[in-house]
């Protein structure tokens, strides 16, 4: 993520002149993977399913599907259209929320929300309030400081299950934590924290309700080759004659 390097550059001589990007691109598919393996984590019951297992009990319960169910997308760029397209796969329904109307993508969500739609934050919690599924991929920075928290996990459905896989400083982590205890939303799977690694001491730690995973969603066997695919093509694109800002 850009997040903490920009501080970097911008104290640097120079630095309105040095052109920045990102991995935009490398890890959508596995991302993507990873949110779909939350939402059936959940659907499935798998926890009721190994809790049955250790203790010996032989339970017909009524199984979920995932099929006609609403997704919810808190931020819509290149993850998230990834994970979109999954979602359509399985027949489910697509929600948007984002900040720049007439950006590509749209064609993939039922209902697009923006930031900007009055009144102010109306937007996003009508995708909290509509989804059975919420999945935030925000980059991080002072503008999506806890774009996640109280507020919009109140606006949940108590059947709700929040996913994170985008900066864990976009979720308010300690109201989450109250919202999972409480059984407000019935489940969240995380992979990326405020703080990494997470300290003993956090409050999710304790949350039953939680999928946790150390932010290694997208850490796979090609980790390294899809992001010298990307720098690659950043390099070329870089070089081409009449360079003036990368796309």
């Amino acid at each position: 993520g850009v997040d903490t390097l920009v501080p970097v550059l911008n104290a640097l001589p120079g630095a309105s002149d040095i052109p920045l990007t990102n991995a935009k691109g490398a890890f959508s598919r596995s991302l993507a993977e990873y949110a779909l393996c939350a939402m059936l984590h959940f659907n499935k019951q798998i926890p009721r399913l190994q809790a049955n297992r250790a203790s010996k009990t032989w339970e017909k319960f009524t199984m979920g599907e995932l099929y006609g169910q609403t997704v919810g997308f808190i931020g819509f760029g290149d993850i998230a259209q990834t994970t979109a397209r999954l979602c359509k796969a399985f027949g489910m329904r697509i929600l948007a929320f984002r900040n720049t109307r007439g950006a590509s993508g749209a064609d993939l969500a039922d209902e697009v929300y923006y930031a900007d739609d009055a009144p102010e934050g109306s937007g996003k919690l009508e995708v909290f309030r509509k989804s059975d599924y919420v999945i935030c991929s925000l980059p991080g920075g002072k503008g999506t400081f806890h774009a996640c928290g109280a507020a919009e996990f109140a606006a949940m459905k108590a059947s709700g299950v929040f996913i994170s896989m985008g900066r864990g400083s976009c979720v308010d982590e300690v109201s989450l934590a109250d919202a999972l205890n409480k059984k407000k939303i019935a489940g969240a799977a995380l992979d990326v924290f405020e703080t990494e690694p997470l300290p003993a001491d956090a409050a999710v730690w304790g949350c039953e309700n939680l999928l946790l995973s150390p932010h290694n969603a997208d850490l796979t066997e090609t980790y390294m080759k899809q992001t010298w695919e990307v720098f690659v093509d950043k390099l070329a694109e870089y070089s081409s004659p009449g360079f003036t800002g990368f796309t």
